[in-house]
Order: structure tokens, then sequence, then C-alpha cells
């Protein structure tokens, strides 16, 4: 994302984390046109390539995806004015690296977002068997990409200022960001998965409802919400 799409469409969430102040209150009600919006992005800027998949399979990404933008009208925009997307459901027996994603790639990873800024799209992988049995693996793979493509440099800067100390390398930050996101989506974390390896588990265990970064991560979705404390 540009600078100057940026200005013109703000998001409040990076003013709380600026600013610091993690009492911040927004309260009332989702845009009443944030699923038709939602929709409409989807339709016009994600390709699936199902490679086989269900068409119910195929639904539940996009749905999922609809689900997790429908509450900031302004997030919605910026994804609107980025490069489009493709996602490609991974059919079972097939590698991530078989589909043109990096074979540095772990041969365990669920799902992949993969993107350079020359490509006329990015990239979201999923594998079809993770997809059933995976909570919030879409969510977790779209949030990625809106770190990437919906926010500008400064933006992603100052979440590193923030998140750095603790986790120490920027693929962990983005990795937590991720995390967070699912979280707000979730009721909660299971034993497994708050047993995960690396920063996957840790970051699930850390998570606090009083945590700035989770107000972020809130204020970013819902902005209609009120923040905890």
């Amino acid at each position: 994302m540009d600078p100057a799409s940026g200005q013109k469409l703000p998001l409040h969430a990076f003013a709380l984390l600026d600013s610091g102040d993690a009492f911040d209150v927004v309260a009332g009600a989702p845009p009443k046109d944030g699923r038709a919006k939602a929709v409409a992005y989807f339709d016009a800027k994600v390709t699936v390539k199902a490679h086989g998949a269900a068409p119910e399979l195929v639904k539940a990404v996009k749905d999922e995806v609809v689900a997790q933008l429908l509450g900031n009208l302004q997030l919605i925009a910026r994804l609107n004015a980025a490069r489009p997307i493709e996602v490609d459901l991974i059919p079972p027996g097939r590698t991530m690296a078989a589909a043109g994603f990096p074979k540095a790639a772990s041969a365990r990873a669920a799902g992949l977002f993969w993107d350079h800024p020359t490509w006329p799209r990015a990239r979201i992988g999923l594998l079809q068997t993770s997809l059933k049995n995976e909570r919030a693996l879409v969510t977790h793979e779209m949030a990625h990409a809106i770190a990437r493509l919906a926010f500008t440099q400064a933006e992603q800067d100052s979440i590193y200022r923030l998140m750095l100390p603790t986790y120490r390398h920027r693929s962990w930050v983005d990795e937590v960001f991720a995390i967070y996101t699912e979280r707000e989506f979730l009721p909660g974390f299971t034993e497994r998965e708050g047993h995960a390896p690396g920063v996957y588990g840790l970051a699930r265990q850390r998570w606090d409802e009083r945590h700035v970064f989770t107000r972020f991560v809130r204020n970013l979705y819902h902005p209609h919400k009120r923040l905890a404390g």
C-alpha cells in the first residue's frame, strides 16, 4: 500500500498503536453494508483455483475471508486499491513447491502467503486436507496478505517497533500478527494450538486480552467493538 493511499484511507488502529492509548474506547454497530462490500471485494480481487476441491470447500474459503473483513470498510477499501490475490487449494498428494511456492517452505506448512511487489497477483496456498481440520487457516494466511498489501511500510514498521523487542525476528512478528488475528475470530486457543512448535505456541500462550497489540488487532477488524479495559 503506497503512503498516499494510506493517508486517504486511514486505519484508526494504527493511531491507537502509535499513541499507546490502550484505553481508547470505540463502541457502536458494525457497518450495515460490510458484508456486501467484503463479498464484492472477494469477487473482484480474489481468484480461487480449486484444483478439484469440492464447491463447499471453495465457498468456505470465501466465507472465512468475508467474515474477516466485513467489520472495517476502510480495510476493505485498502484491499480494493491493492493488488489482487490468487488462492491455490493444493490437492492431496501435491506439495506447495509443486504449485510454484518456495521450495524452502516447510513441508509441514498447511498454508502459505507468497508475494513480490513486481507480481501482478499475490499468492496464497492452502492444503485441501488442512482446510477441513485447521481452524482459522484462511484467516491466518489472509492476515499475512493484509499486512503486506493493505498496510503502508510506515505502518508495518510501527508493528515491528512494538513487537521486535519481544519476538526479535520480523518473520516471527509477522506470524504473531496472524496468530492474534486468528484469536480475534476464535473463542480461544486449544491446548494443541497452545503447544505448537516455535513462535506459534509461544504467541498463543502469551496472548492477553489487555495487551496493546490485542487491542490494535481488535480495532483493526472490529472498530465498532469496545476495547478491553
